[in-house]
């Protein structure tokens, strides 16, 4: 059985974080307690959820003016994932570089601007965080993010020193997904230089050798002809050979198109680009496919964990936000690795989905726990009841 607080009590492993002080640890398991738990993710929601008092300057302080490394943090966090077979990373996975925008208001807030924001097919205002993401089959999480600042480093920058961290703290993953955005010249020969592969789209203009002259990628898929193939239960029309790309040099290129009758599915044709030369097309698809995992880490932190709630105008303030939602979300991966459902969860991409099945699991047990201990009464159930929710 594993009940509500056993989940959000994952918490505990920051008793073991040598970059906070006694009272810091305190403050840091608020926090990051209230990011799960309060349905206002500010500061001042937060202290009215979490703490008694319900005083928002000693959590201010922890933010903003409390000596501790939140770049140590990260470290320890990801040390403390390495701890559990349900979340170490391992060679046969992968890691994802995308960013994502934020939809903010107020000009004070650190390296605000207008920044296109491709979910929405629009420009909006607000943070655009650059993030690395880890994910096998069992599990995903966050390396790593850069706050990107117009007029300063690039976004590809930013990629390189997320690329550079996840050499030094040690992940092993043969592969780093991406997508068109950051198919560069300058990123691909990056991951290279590690002796690392890499697959990613192309954009639909971007041109390829194919019978001795330089064409569009959308116009060669206009001459060739497809095999159908199944991957994963879906049909997929698919061609694939290695060619010279512009920029890129010889690479594989693979267009697949995805058979599909709902004519509401987005991008169903993919122009697929890898060093991975040698590599099986359906283990390209298939592996390709894993890079949806930053988009649902992007969508749950945005709806469940307060990733656009912070309201702190300094920069080390937002930054400490930032890392502490990603502490939040890895001790979530924690808790559905200790359930009893881990084998389950563990298939699935969304934080609501692991959510709603652990609390269909708590239920479960209270249920049985009913049947089996009717002589128990009324105060025997609410002695159950403390232990399941909060």
């Amino acid at each position: 059985m594993m009940p509500i607080t056993e989940f959000l009590s994952c918490t505990d492993l920051i008793d073991d974080f040598e970059c906070f002080s006694y009272q810091q640890k305190h403050h840091a398991k608020t926090y990051v307690t209230g990011l799960i738990a309060s349905g206002n993710k500010t500061v001042e929601g937060i202290s009215k959820r979490v703490l008694q008092s319900k005083s928002e300057r000693a959590l201010n302080k922890f933010l903003n003016q409390y000596d501790w490394d939140e770049d140590r943090l990260n470290r320890e966090r990801l040390t403390a994932l390495q701890q559990r077979n349900e979340t170490r990373w391992s060679q046969d996975g992968v890691v994802i570089i995308d960013d994502s925008v934020t939809h903010r208001t107020g000009d004070q807030l650190p390296n605000a601007g207008w920044f296109y924001d491709h979910a929405e097919n629009d420009t909006v205002w607000g943070q655009n965080l650059v993030f690395s993401q880890y994910a096998d089959e069992k599990t995903t999480y966050p390396l790593g993010f850069r706050l990107y600042e117009k007029e300063a480093e690039t976004k590809i920058d930013h990629a390189k020193a997320l690329i550079d961290e996840a050499h030094e703290v040690g992940v092993p993953a043969d592969t780093y997904l991406f997508d068109s955005w950051y198919c560069s010249q300058e990123l691909v020969e990056h991951v290279e230089s590690y002796d690392r592969d890499w697959i990613s789209v192309l954009k639909s203009n971007r041109r390829v050798e194919y019978g001795g002259e330089m064409i569009r990628v959308d116009a060669l898929a206009e001459r060739i002809d497809t095999t159908e193939r199944e991957v994963d239960g879906e049909t997929y029309n698919i061609w694939t050979k290695k060619l010279n790309v512009s920029k890129l040099g010889e690479k594989k290129v693979l267009i697949s198109e995805k058979v599909t009758d709902d004519e509401d599915e987005k991008n169903p044709v993919k122009y697929l680009v890898t060093n991975k030369i040698d590599a099986p097309t359906t283990q390209l698809i298939r592996t390709y496919s894993m890079r949806w995992r930053i988009e649902t880490f992007f969508r749950d932190s945005k709806q469940d964990l307060g990733f656009e709630d912070c309201e702190v105008e300094r920069d080390a303030g937002a930054n400490r936000h930032w890392h502490l939602l990603m502490l939040a979300y890895s001790c979530l991966r924690l808790g559905v690795a200790d359930s009893a459902l881990g084998t389950v969860l563990s298939q699935t991409t969304s934080l609501c989905n692991d959510l709603k099945h652990s609390l269909k699991e708590a239920v479960q047990n209270l249920l049985s726990w009913t049947l089996n201990n009717a002589d128990q009464g009324v105060d025997g159930l609410m002695d159950e009841l403390d232990g399941v929710f909060i």
